[in-house]
């Protein structure tokens, strides 16, 4: 993958001549909405003793998290410059089937990556579809969270979960509006786009973390999943949610006790990322947080 990092919120507007490298490009076209600072280090954070979850305090609410998803402006334009001048740099494509394949990754959002469905859904012939899942992500458009192999996984499904780096392209390709994200019903169609937030920023700081660790996602045959295992050289894990409610409940922490009964004494912690504005202790081991924590670790 293409490592192009953006500190400001939205996309530029297009119109990079021929001369711009495809860096550059790249960079452009993945100035992610996220608020990211360079010095983020969520996992860090975890494992510090100084870090107590219960005193975080975010000024993020669901409107805010909406908000990186809401621009539409250029991206239909870049996404064609994508697939017409980019992809090509890199590999002899088509381009049509770059676009289609990029629209099929986006329905919906977040999902595992199944071959199969996905050239169905781009008419790519199944033999031939790979190439331009991994074209699509060289470029840098989406991220890859490995199905987990961490020693306390059983029965783990290995399929990757396909992420888009900006939640505004992911909304746009799914043919969600913006606004109705905000109203109650519209809580199912936020879901997977704020898990796509909350990974493509923890993959992201994996790059510069203080921490050894590797990420991925958990789903067992048996019906266990949880979004995000982080796993440490040790083979200690800790388990990540993430949800859309601003309030924490108990049965967003079943997965995650789930895990902690399995992983015995190489379970670290679980955390439920939720949209609420304060952190919050379920019990011992057990946390809540605001997503925002994953980029603004705020204290009272």
């Amino acid at each position: 993958m293409v490592p192009c990092v953006s500190e400001h919120r939205g996309i530029v507007a297009i119109g990079v001549d021929k001369s711009t490298s495809l860096l550059l490009w790249c960079a452009r076209l993945r100035s992610v909405a996220i608020p990211f600072s360079s010095t983020a280090d969520f996992v860090a954070r975890l494992g510090s003793r100084a870090s107590v979850p219960g005193e975080v305090r975010s000024r993020w609410g669901i409107a805010e998290y909406v908000d990186l998803t809401a621009r539409d402006e250029g991206i239909d334009e870049q996404l064609h410059r994508l697939a017409y001048d980019d992809a090509r740099a890199l590999r002899r494509t088509d381009p049509a089937r770059v676009l289609a394949l990029i629209s099929a990754l986006a329905s919906p959002p977040s999902a595992e990556l199944n071959m199969a469905r996905l050239a169905a859904l781009a008419r790519i012939p199944p033999t031939t579809i790979a190439p331009y899942v991994e074209l699509v992500e060289r470029l840098g458009l989406v991220r890859s969270l490995p199905g987990t192999r961490a020693v306390v996984a059983k029965r783990a499904v290995g399929r990757p979960r396909i992420v888009f780096d900006d939640p505004a392209v992911a909304r746009h390709l799914a043919g969600i509006s913006a606004p109705d994200l905000l109203e109650l019903a519209g809580r199912r169609l936020l879901a997977p786009l704020l898990e796509g937030i909350a990974i493509s920023a923890l993959l992201r700081q994996q790059q510069s973390s203080s921490v050894d660790y590797r990420l991925g996602h958990l789903r067992e045959r048996n019906g266990l999943e949880v979004d995000v295992i982080v796993e440490l050289p040790d083979d200690t894990v800790y388990g990540i949610e993430i949800r859309t409610a601003a309030g924490f409940r108990p049965h967003q922490f079943r997965a995650l006790e789930a895990l902690a009964g399995r992983a015995g004494p190489r379970f670290r912690g679980g955390i439920v990322l939720n949209t609420a504005p304060v952190g919050f202790k379920y019990r011992p081991g057990l946390w809540g947080l605001p997503i925002s924590a994953l980029w603004e670790w705020e204290t009272s």
